[in-house]
């Protein structure tokens, strides 16, 4: 079985710290290919994601 996995972890753009939070609190959409089936009014799924740094409070998207 030849098969990879990537984890990809978030890291503050300010101080390097691994130390983020999700900020959105609901799911976001990580299909691209089905976005248009999941793009609905009530579905729950939002646009894009904001972290934020628990050691300096920078936060992005």
């Amino acid at each position: 079985m030849n098969t990879r996995s990537v984890v990809a972890a978030e890291k503050c753009p300010q101080c390097g710290s691994f130390d983020v939070r999700a900020i959105e609190p609901r799911w976001f959409a990580v299909e691209f290919d089905r976005r248009t089936e999941l793009r609905s009014e009530d579905s729950g799924w939002v646009e894009r994601i904001e972290f934020g740094c628990r050691d300096c409070s920078t936060v992005w998207a």
